[in-house]
Formats: C-alpha cells, structure tokens, sequence
C-alpha cells in the first residue's frame, strides 16, 4: 500500500488539473445507416488558489499562548502553519512586537524562528531557522518562535509578540499574538512530541511524550487537592493528556519519572473526570502522572517525561486526524494554581490507493458466464474476455466494470494496448456512445464504474488472434495498475456475395564513496572531497518526483577514546530541483527509516558507527538536469576539526511523454469538408518541440493541418509546446471531393512526433470520417465564470478555480441534405466537476416538437435532471412525433439545429 497525506484538498482541485470534456451524437443518416460523431475536446486548466492559516490565533489583549520565565530566560511559542491551498505555496514568515506603556511592558529580544522538523515543541539540535516555509497543497510544518526575556523586567511584566505570514499568492495572516511573562516564580515548560510525525497507517502504533522543567527562579509548588485518585485527595504537580476520539490506549504502555516528588501513574476510563491509579483491562480514554509532594518541593532545573502509546483503528478513513496535547498543573508561588498547555500534535490517516479492472461485473476477477453486444457473444473467464470469431469490417465491443479498492475516494486513468494497425479502438461509457476524453471519477472506496472499449476491425484485415490489455491506473498513486485481456480469437473475412437463382474479437542506491583515505573518516590535514556514486555509475538518475536513498555512516574515531554526538547537516542544496532531504536513523541496515527524521546521531562510542540513511526528494516539477547537494557531519565536542562531508548528486531525467487527444469521428457529404481538433499536451518535464502528420488520404482526399485554424499546411513542423502540461491545438481539415459513395470511410491517424531535450516522444490520434447522405455537425465552446457569480473567468474557458462555474455550449447542425433519425446527443460530467444544470433549445423541426432529456439515454423527460453524477451523462433529442421518447421515428430536417448549455462546478 502507498501512504500519503492531504487527500481531500482544503482549496478543492489540485492546481494543474486538465479537466476535458467531449460531447458526442449518435443518429440514423439519409441512407438508413446509424452513425456516430463527436465534438471537439474542450480542456479546462484548474488554477491555484493561495490560502494558508498560522495557529493558534490570538490578540493583543487575548494571546494565543502565554509562557512565563525569569527575566533574561528564553520562552518558547509553537506555532502550526497550514497551506489549505490547492498547489505548492511559499509562505514568507515574520513578527512584530506590542507597543510598550501601551499593550506591554517590554520588547523581546533575540527573536529566532525554528522549523520545527519534529513537531516536539522544542528546538532540536540540528533545526534550522527560516524566514518562510514551502508547503504542497494541504501540508503543515511546526514552526518555534525562540525569544529571550530583557534581564530589566520585572516580576509580573510582560511582552506581546506575533508571528505573521504572507502567501507568494497575497494572503496574509497576522492574529497571531502570543505573550511571554516576566517572573521570579517557578515556571513549567511543557512539550508535546509524537512518534511518527504526520501520516500513519490504519492499524500503526503512535507514542505520545510530554516532557518539560521548572526554568523559573524558584521551586515549584504542590497544587492542593489537585486531583482525586481512587477516591483519595492528593496534592501535587499533575500532568493529563485525554486521548483523541478514536484512538485505542496501549495497556502497559503508561510510564514517567520526575526530578523530585514521588511519581503515581494514573488512568481514567470516563475523559479525566475520575482517576484509578490501577490501569482498568480496558476503555482508557485519559492518563497521566501525578508529582506528589508537599509545599516548594520541585526545585529550580528539575525535570519531568511522560509516555504512552495508542492504536490507529485499522479500520480508520483515510484524511482522519487526531491533534492531541497535554496539560500541567502546578502553584509558582504555593497560592495560585498554574495551567500549562502543551503544543498540539497532529497525526492524519494516509490514503491507500488500489484499482482493480476486469470483465463486466466482474473488476475483481472471477468471471464466469457471458453477454452479447453490437452482434458478438463475449465469454468471460476469470480476469480475460473472448469473442471467438469476428467479421471484418465490423466492431467489437468489450464491457468492463473498474472498482476503487483503496481506502478514499480516487479517480482512474483508463488506457489500452495491443490492437493491430489500422484497428480504430476507443473507450467509451457504457452507454457505448459517450467517448471517455479524460480520467473517470472520483470514485468512493468501493465504487465501480462501467465502460466499454470498441474497435472497428478494417475491411481489409483477416488473420488469428488478437488480444487487447485495458488498463487502470489510480490518479492518487500512479504506481497502483490493473489490467484485462480482451481477446478476439480470429478474424475472418466479413465480405460475401452470391449469384443465383431460386431459394438460398532505485531504485536503492546502494553506498559507495570514492576518497583517497579512509571511507567514514576525516584527516589532519582537512577535510577531503568526497563524492558518493551510485554503484556501478557515475551519478544516480532519477525521474522528477522520485525519491533517491543513500545508505551513509559516521563512525567515531576519537584517539581519546570518548564519545561524540554528530550533527546532519546539509549544503549546496539545489531547491530548484530538490524538494526536500531527510535523515533517518536505520540501525539494522535494512534501507528502511527507522521512525521519524533526525537531525543528529546521539552519542556514538569510540570506534562505533552510527548508521542512517538520507532520502532525497525530487521536486515533481523538476527540469532535467544535475541537482547538486552536501552531506555533511559536524562534530558537537571538537573544535579542530569541526566537519566532514560528502558531495553527491542526483541528474533529473528528462520525461519525455506528449498526449494527442482526442479521438474523432464524424461524417461529411460528397463533396464536403469536415474540420477536427485535437489537443497537443506536453506532460515532459522540459519543452516539446513537434513535428505533425497524418496518413489519410487512400481515396484522394485533401488532408490540411493548422495550429491556428487559419494558415493551413500538409504537414506542421516545429510546433513547441511549453513542458508541465502545457498545450497546443492541432486544428485538421477533411476536404472530400466529389463523387464519393454513401458508406465509403477513410481513417486518418494523425502523429505527433516530438524532440524534448535529448529524448523523444510521440502520440497519435485517428479521425474516423464516413460519407453519408445527411450529415450532424457537432461543436463545443466553454466559459468559466468566478464562482457562482455572471462574472467571466475566461472566456474560452481554458482556465478555472475550484468553486467557479463551466458553462458548455454543444451545438448539434444537420448540414447535409437529407433527413436524419433517431438523433440523440450526448454530454459527459467530466471529472472534478459537479452537476449544476442543463437546458436546450433547438431550431427548424416540425410545429410542436418537444425537447427531452435523458440521464441513461432510455428514460426520456420533458424536464431536465436536477442532478446527474459526476462521470454521468446527460442525454438530449428532439420528439417530432409526440410519443415521450426518441426513436426513428423523430426526424431532424435539413438546417436544423440543437443547443445544449451544460453548467458544471469544478470541485
């Protein structure tokens, strides 16, 4: 299973989404033919929205979080940020101070700002200070504000401080007051660590440790009848943590020691209102540790832990949080009773993503039994389908179900492989009709989706097997696929006739280092240049997004004999292309992270080593090329020779992968032009330089291609296409001369060829173009508009936020001659969208025609739907005949014409 975090996107649709959408029509021609046609691709980029928060919130005159310390002490604010965004957002960090003899007494002085990598609360060896935080959509980072007390204060005077953050997209967030008290008084710290920080499994294990000590200037005292225990007062200092809803308590996990007093666990089954000190066999639901002693008992320097652990249910949905924090009772002064907060940890349920796709009703395998569609028997088979024998010149057609196997919602990129040249393969809905232009979804965990995969066999084409593989791969981990085989055991020759008369189918990069010296060890003469390879290789290479591993070493080598502890450090890092680099501990030497990040070894004997690893992170936005980077180790006891280090790099790959999309058919009168779109995407990590072609024209018609629909050319050369997604349209005109028979189709497999860097990519798509008697002009346009407002966003709609509006506007013509039949047109909710509504109007037919709507394409309504899921349809026809419903018996005269206006939300 593959863990990660931020599944439901505060913001709504990642950035850079492609939401695309393609209408299609399906209709009976003059020549008493059925027919099929679909519209342009209409593709719609999601934007990024800036939004983040800084907490805990607070004012002026009501801080957030109160610490208290002896003039000239230090004090400690946590803070937690939040990028509730939709994409990757640099958020600035800042402070301001309160207006002395006016909302305080003094300014703070020495003003530091930690990332706290381990959301313990503290400032850890090894922690940096920073200035601003980058964080993907839905990330936090545990940020400490470090301040020192002036030494001229006095007892009960205090400062007001605030941490302030500005979005690289505008935001700001500045209600972040926090307050430091100047006292002579005891005073408790409290910190609140967990162990793994940020996404655990369902099932996995989290240890909780609360940790502080009395930093005032003097000892603390017992708190009188602080807590009741097996119905007996006790005085004390009393530290309580309630466990999260949800979370199960570890029995015997429950253990502390204190600097002074004597140290009584205790356990409470009904959220801290009772207490045992004898754990109960189950329902513990709160704990804690009571200090008991008499007076100023818990001297200046004394210290204190806690520690427990709770099961994750193994049930739990993924995004599930659990945010905990602890408190301390204790009296500064033997009169008044002091509550301490701790910092809050957040622990949130990673996302497991899984897909399974196989025979109709049948995602999981199993499949036994079979159906008929489009003429053919299809025999299902554990994970496979067969037609025995098929015809060409005709299609066949293959159902598939695909379900969400993992535990959130997820949406599914649908592909195939395996068919012939000169095959026309497409996916469809299962309605048979609507083509699927972009990913299906999102699915619930559990959900299925039908769809279909239809290939026209050419006329021409006869031989043995054929066998398909329809692929699904999950959108939330790209590494989670299914597949099945469609199999067409032969193919015969579909054409006869008869004269007479009468009755008659990483990679882990294992650890090498080149040096002169001594591998792990440093000289007297400085420190040597080493630089880690991958084995067998000059430098590892590595896909943009992927993670490299090194397996690294400090082994201590003191001549006195004594121990050391080594901080981790890292330099020359390019965050141009690095996202992030992580230590982690991994005693057995296994390549696996032994707990959360670390930022130094501990203590490491003489002659020992202390073995870890480093995780480099590619950013997934990368440009090809090498990311340069510094291992480094520095001593805490000596001065002589304070680091050793090792250079490495990681060269990005160039991703070369450009998409033609989508598909097209449609039909063209004799002489006639037809004019397709398609989209050129470029999903390489650096630009796409094309060259397009087509191999149309078997019966002598005219095939021109064009990137702005006006200058017209054989061929394009040198199309760029901007890398990430960018895109491009390719515009192809069909000019068919005259003369042509009713029936007659030419296939035109339109090929993109293009040079990105050093590599190459390449894409088709095919225009499906049939001669009839009448012929249904399709077209779609798009607008986006700000939120549900009338305020245009875009008038193309090539762009949209989460919240706004899409409004499609498909336009079905009958331009040809002759009547059409049976029309029927056909608009898919495209992913990342929701339903808001639909209407028609429609033009030239018959005196007391009546539109109707369909979300099925059977059931015919003269209202239209209120609500049609996302990955639905909706259904549109014209009753000529007054009967409810579309059959051949509704016409479409030559002229005339439908609008659909189609209104979606992006989610």
């Amino acid at each position: 299973m593959a863990w990660a975090v931020g599944l439901a996107l505060a913001a709504g649709t990642p950035a850079g989404t492609a939401i695309t959408n393609q209408a299609a029509a399906s209709y009976i021609d003059s020549a008493n033919q059925p027919r099929t046609t679909t519209s342009n691709l209409v593709t719609t980029i999601v934007q990024q929205v800036y939004a983040f928060s800084i907490t805990p919130d607070g004012t002026e005159t009501s801080p957030g979080q109160t610490r208290s310390n002896l003039p000239g002490g230090q004090v400690l604010f946590q803070y937690t940020v939040t990028n509730s965004g939709n994409g990757t957002d640099t958020i600035n960090l800042n402070y301001a101070q309160g207006a002395n003899g006016t909302s305080d007494d003094f300014d703070l002085l020495n003003v530091q700002i930690y990332k706290d990598d381990n959301c313990n609360g503290n400032v850890d060896a090894g922690e940096a200070q920073v200035t601003s935080l980058t964080l993907g959509a839905d990330d936090t980072a545990c940020v400490v504000v470090v301040a020192t007390i002036p030494t001229t204060a006095t007892n009960g005077q205090y400062g007001n401080l605030n941490l302030t953050g500005a979005s690289s997209g505008g935001p700001t967030d500045t209600n972040n007051w926090a307050r430091a008290v100047a006292t002579t008084a005891a005073a408790l710290t409290a910190f609140k660590a967990a162990s793994p920080t940020g996404s655990v499994a369902p099932g996995s294990t989290i240890t909780y440790t609360i940790s502080g000590s009395n930093t005032g200037g003097s000892a603390a005292h017992a708190v009188t009848s602080v807590v009741t225990v097996d119905g007996n007062s006790k005085n004390g200092i009393l530290i309580t943590d309630v466990i999260p809803s949800g979370l199960t308590y570890v029995s015997g996990s429950l253990s502390g020691s204190a600097g002074a007093g004597t140290v009584t666990l205790i356990y409470s089954t009904n959220g801290g209102t009772t207490w045992t000190a004898t754990q109960p066999a189950s329902g513990v639901n709160a704990v804690g540790m009571l200090i008991e002693g008499s007076g100023a008992f818990f001297p200046q320097g004394a210290s204190y832990t806690l520690s427990f652990q709770v099961q994750v249910p193994s049930g739990a949905s993924a995004g599930t949080s659990y945010a905990n924090s602890a408190t301390v009772q204790f009296s500064p002064d033997g009169t008044t009773t002091q509550l301490v907060t701790t910092n809050s940890t957040t622990n949130t349920v990673g996302a497991s993503y899984d897909v399974r796709v196989g025979p109709y009703q049948y995602p999981e395998a199993g499949a036994t039994g079979s159906y008929t569609v489009s003429g053919y028997t299809v025999n299902r088979s554990g994970d496979a389908q067969t037609i025995n024998s098929a015809y060409s010149g005709t299609q066949v057609v293959f159902r598939h179900t695909l379900k969400n196997t993992g535990n959130t919602s997820d949406s599914f990129t649908l592909s195939f492989s395996g068919a012939p040249s000169g095959w026309t393969c497409s996916l469809l809905a299962d309605d048979l009709t609507t083509p699927l232009s972009g990913p299906v979804g999102p699915l619930p965990a559990g959900g299925t989706y039908d769809f279909a995969l239809k290939c026209a066999i050419p006329s021409t084409y006869t031989g043995g097997s054929v066998t398909l593989n329809v692929i699904a791969t999950s959108q939330g981990d790209s590494s989670k696929t299914d597949s099945a085989q469609d199999t067409v055991t032969s193919v015969d020759d579909g054409f006869r006739f008869d004269l007479y008369g009468g009755v008659n189918g990483t990679g882990n990069y294992t650890y090498t280092q080149t040096t002169s010296g001594t591998d792990y060890t440093s000289d007297d003469s400085g420190n040597p240049t080493r630089v880690i390879y991958q084995s067998g290789t000059t430098f590892p290479s590595a896909n943009p997004g992927a993670q490299v591993v090194y397996r690294l070493r400090v082994k201590n080598l003191n001549f006195n004999g004594l121990p050391d502890n080594y901080q981790l450090l890292l330099s020359g890092v390019d965050t141009t292309r690095i996202a992030s680099i992580l230590f982690y501990a991994d005693a057995n030497d296994d390549g696996t992270p032994d707990g959360a990040p670390i930022s130094n070894t501990g203590l490491v004997n003489a002659g020992q080593e202390f073995k870890f690893l480093a995780v480099v992170t590619l950013r997934p936005d990368a440009a090809p090329g090498a990311a340069g980077f510094k291992f480094e180790a520095q001593s805490t006891q000596s001065g002589a020779e304070p680091k050793d280090f090792a250079s490495s790099q990681v060269n990005v790959n160039t991703v070369a992968q450009v998409l033609l999309d989508p598909d097209r058919s449609g039909t063209v009168t004799s002489p006639g032009t037809i004019q397709y779109t398609h989209t050129l995407i470029n999903n390489s990590n650096a630009p796409a330089t094309c060259n397009v072609s087509g191999n149309g024209g078997s019966y002598g018609w005219t095939y021109l291609y064009s990137t702005d629909g006006t200058s017209w050319q054989a061929s394009l050369s040198g199309v760029s296409v901007a890398p990430n997604g960018g895109t491009q349209t390719i515009y192809v005109r069909v000019q068919v001369p005259a003369g042509e028979p009713i029936g007659r189709t030419d296939v035109n497999t339109v090929t993109a060829s293009c040079t990105v860097g050093s590599a190459s990519a390449s894409d088709t798509a095919t225009e499906t173009t049939t001669v009839v008697g009448g012929e249904l002009r399709l077209q779609k346009s798009a607008v986006s508009y700000v939120g549900s407002t009338s305020t245009v966003r875009d008038p193309a709609g090539a762009t949209a936020y989460p919240g706004d509006r899409i409004v499609y506007t498909i336009t079905a013509e009958n331009i040809g001659t002759g009547n059409l039949t049976n029309v029927r047109v056909s608009d898919p909710i495209p992913a990342y969208t929701t339903f808001v509504s639909v209407s028609a109007t429609a033009a030239g037919f018959p005196a007391g025609s009546t539109i109707l709507y369909s979300t099925d394409g059977t059931t015919w309504s003269a209202t239209a739907p209120s609500s049609v899921p996302t990955g639905g349809a909706v259904y549109v026809g014209v009753d000529t005949n007054g009967d409810g419903t579309i059959d051949a018996n509704d016409v479409m005269p030559p002229g005339a014409s439908i609008t659909i206006t189609l209104t979606v939300q992006v989610q």
